[in-house]
């Protein structure tokens, strides 16, 4: 889990199994305070709930797909 600051309101970003991390080719340090990422994902179903399961992430232009069966 990460929590990213988005505009001043706190979202908890839901990022995959550290093995699908791999998979997708993140390395450790990727996701580390201070990064710079966005994120796309599916939120939650209650939108008082500031949740996001991410699905694909891109850091310094490069994208990572975290489920890339789904579309």
């Amino acid at each position: 889990e990460l929590t990213l600051d988005v505009d001043g309101t706190l979202w908890t970003v839901e990022v995959g199994q550290p093995w699908r991390n791999s998979q997708a080719g993140l390395k450790d340090g990727d996701l580390a305070e201070g990064v710079v990422l966005t994120v796309s994902g599916e939120p939650s179903a209650n939108p008082e709930e500031k949740v996001l399961k991410v699905e694909r992430l891109w850091i310094d232009g490069t994208e990572y797909e975290l489920y890339p069966d789904r579309d």
